[in-house]
């Protein structure tokens, strides 16, 4: 039993009853909600489980579709790498020089084109 030692006065705690009536009453209330809690407690069969199982996954996705449709809307183009005419140059008489036997003829230019 629960109690609080206050100035050498034990007190019983509010949560246990002190006469015989008040234990029968606190017996019989704790088998009830167990029966209740017992009773409400039974395991779903796999089935409804699965379908669940199908609902979360389904909301997951639209969540998730949803959050990148509306990120990808949201995009400035300014965040967008410019690269200069020369790079793409270079980039494409690299990828033709590394190429066996190949000769490359670019004709100069000022980046414009």
């Amino acid at each position: 039993m629960f109690v609080a030692i206050t100035n050498n006065v034990t007190q019983p705690n509010a949560m246990f009853s002190s006469t015989k009536s008040g234990h029968f009453a606190h017996i019989m209330v704790t088998a009830l909600v167990g029966q209740l809690a017992s009773a409400g407690l039974v395991p779903p069969d796999p089935d409804k489980i699965e379908n669940y199982g199908h609902l979360i996954i389904q909301a997951l996705v639209a969540l998730v579709t949803i959050w990148a449709t509306v990120r990808k809307a949201l995009q400035r183009p300014e965040a967008m790498v410019k690269l200069p005419a020369e790079g793409v140059v270079a980039v494409a008489e690299a990828a033709v020089a590394s190429e066996p036997g190949a000769s490359v003829a670019v004709r100069p230019g000022n980046g414009n084109e």
